[in-house]
C-alpha cells in the first residue's frame, strides 16, 4: 500500500467532525497554563508552554501507536500462515469501513463514543497529564476515526512482512499527529480556521471512505491474486510442485551488466529463478530481501527474470531501476517472453528450484519470505531423493 495514502488516511482523522469539535476542549486543558488577553481584548497563547504540553501529548498518542505495531509484529507467524485469507477478509471489513464513512451503511455500536478522558482529572496541567491525555485520547472510539484506525490495523497485520506492517502504523501516526504539532505551535490560529471551515471538513470525510474503498479494492485484489496462483505459506508447511525437467527450458539470456547467463552453465550449483516485475509488490519485496543475502551461500545461484516493456518498464529503464534500489545480483532480461512461456509463469512473483543436477526441482508460485525461500534452498540442495 503507498504510504502517501496512509499518511493522507491519518491527516482525514485528525479533521474528522468527531474530532473537530472536541479540539478546543483538548486545547483548552493544553494551554491552561499558557492562556493570556492582549491589550486589543483577543485571547493569545505562550506558545512555549502550549508546544511543550502538546509534544507530551503527542508522545501519549505515539506510545499507543507504539503499542499497535508492537502487537501486529508479534501476531507475524499468524498472519504469514493465512496472509492470503486473512489479507481478503480485511479487504471486506476495510470496504465496509469505506462505505460506513460515506454513510451509505449505519452500524449503531461504531457511531457511538466511547472514550476513556472522562475518567482523567484535568484540573492541573503537566507532562505526564498530557501524556496521560494522548494515551487515553488514542483509545478514543469515534464513528470517525475507528474506520481509519481499523483499516490500518487490519491493512499492517495482513502486509507481507513485519517492518512493512510497522512503516504503515509509523505513516498513519505522522499524517494523525503532524495537524495537532501545528496545533501547538498556532493554537489561535488553526482553531479560528477550523471554526470557518467546518463545511469543508465535511467533504474531507467523504474523501476518507473514497480512499477506504480503494484500500480495500487493492487489498482484496492482491489476496485473489496470492489465492489464484495458489500460493501456500508458512515455513512449516509450505509446499512446492515438481516439474519435471525438458530440454527446451534451457535459456540463455543478459544481465543488467551485459553478462550472458545459461541455465546450463550453472551445472553443480543449486540454482534459484524468480520470475518478476518491477510493478509486483510482492516481487520487488522479495528482491529486497534478496538483496541483502545473495551472495551469502557460494553453492546458490540466483536469477531473477524480468521481461521489458510491454506492462513493464523499458530495458534502459529497469537498469536504471535495479541499480536506483542496490540490486546486484544478476537481472537477467526475457526482452520476447520466451522464458516465462517456456516456464508456464502464469503469476508473479514466481520462484523455480533447480538442483545441482541441473533437473528442476519444482516451484513456488507467489511471495516467499526469508524462512521459507531457506527452507526450499535447502530442500534443493539435499539433491534429488
Amino acid at each position: 500500500m503507498n504510504p502517501i495514502l496512509v499518511f493522507v488516511e491519518g491527516v482525514l482523522s485528525f479533521f474528522s467532525p468527531c474530532i473537530l469539535p472536541l479540539l478546543p476542549i483538548y486545547m483548552g486543558y493544553l494551554s491552561s497554563n499558557a492562556k493570556t488577553v492582549d491589550e486589543n481584548g483577543h485571547i493569545v497563547y505562550r506558545r512555549s508552554s502550549v508546544l511543550k504540553y502538546t509534544i507530551w501529548f503527542i508522545l501519549g498518542v505515539s506510545y499507543t501507536f507504539f503499542l499497535m505495531a508492537f502487537a501486529v509484529a508479534s501476531a507475524r507467524n499468524v498472519f504469514e500462515a493465512y496472509h492470503a485469507e486473512i489479507t481478503l477478509f480485511g479487504s471486506a471489513v476495510v470496504l465496509l469501513m469505506g462505505l460506513i464513512q460515506l454513510d451509505v451503511i449505519r452500524i449503531p455500536f461504531l457511531m457511538q463514543d466511547h472514550s476513556l478522558m472522562h475518567k482523567l482529572n484535568l484540573t492541573k496541567m503537566n507532562g505526564l497529564t498530557a501524556f496521560l491525555m494522548g494515551f487515553l485520547f488514542s483509545f478514543s472510539w469515534t464513528p470517525c476515526i475507528g474506520p481509519y484506525l481499523t483499516s490500518i490495523v487490519i491493512m499492517a497485520a495482513s502486509s507481507a512482512d513485519s517492518l512493512q506492517g510497522i512503516l504503515l502504523i509509523g505513516w498513519y501516526a505522522i499524517g494523525f499527529l503532524v495537524p495537532f504539532l501545528c496545533l501547538g505551535l498556532f493554537t489561535a490560529e488553526m482553531l479560528r480556521f477550523f471554526k470557518q471551515k467546518q463545511r469543508v471538513f465535511q467533504w474531507a470525510i467523504k474523501l476518507g471512505g473514497i480512499i477506504l474503498i480503494v484500500m480495500g479494492c487493492w487489498m482484496g485484489m492482491q489476496a485473489i491474486n496470492e489465492l489464484k496462483n495458489g500460493q501456500v505459506v508458512g515455513s512449516s508447511s509450505l509446499s512446492y510442485e515438481e516439474r519435471e525437467l525438458k530440454n527446451e527450458q534451457d535459456f540463455i539470456l543478459y544481465d543488467q551488466y551485459g553478462a550472458i547467463h545459461q541455465l546450463s552453465d550453472y551445472e553443480g550449483k543449486t540454482v534459484v529463478i524468480t520470475f518478476g516485475a518491477t510493478w509486483c509488490t510482492y516481487c520487488v519485496m522479495e528482491m529486497d530481501m534478496l538483496k541483502e543475502t545473495w551472495q551469502d551461500d557460494p553453492d546458490v545461484v540466483h536469477l531473477i527474470v524480468m521481461q521489458p516493456g510491454g506492462e513493464d518498464i523499458s530495458k534502459e529503464e529497469m537498469i536504471a531501476w535495479a541499480a536506483e534500489r542496490g540490486y546486484e545480483f544478476p537481472v537477467l532480461f526475457d526482452e520476447d517472453a520466451s522464458v516465462f512461456y517456456k516456464y508456464g509463469v502464469s503469476g508473479l512473483p514466481t520462484n523455480y528450484f533447480v538442483f545441482s543436477t541441473g533437473e528442476i526441482h519444482g516451484y513456488v508460485p507467489g511471495y516467499m519470505n526469508a524462512d521459507q525461500m531457506k527452507e526450499i534452498i535447502d530442500r534443493t540442495k539435499a539433491g534429488p531423493q
